[in-house]
């Protein structure tokens, strides 16, 4: 994505959870691999690139099991149908830039 610094923290968010539902670790490295290091977030601005999305509407978290270490529940990110459409929207736009 050569031009993966045109994308905010936001898009780059709903662009890689059109894969599917992903934690957060996982989704900070696939927007740093798919911005080709552009975009590297780190949990303060992840977190706050979330609630913003949240917020809008956009994703939902989804908790799982505790895990039998920590006793803490797995949270999963996944977009909703809005931000499905968002998403695709992005996607479009990226596949658009690398013609």
């Amino acid at each position: 994505m050569s031009q993966a610094q045109t994308f905010t923290p936001q898009a780059a968010l709903l662009r890689v959870l059109i894969a599917g539902e992903s934690d957060g670790p996982e989704l900070m490295r696939k927007i740093k691999d798919w911005t080709e290091g552009h975009i590297d977030l780190d949990e303060s601005t992840f977190t706050q690139t979330v609630r913003e999305l949240e917020g809008s509407g956009l994703i939902e978290r989804h908790r799982g099991a505790p895990d039998k270490r920590t006793g803490e529940a797995h949270v999963t990110f996944a977009l909703t149908t809005a931000g499905h459409a968002s998403a695709v929207e992005i996607l479009a736009a990226s596949l658009t830039r690398k013609a």
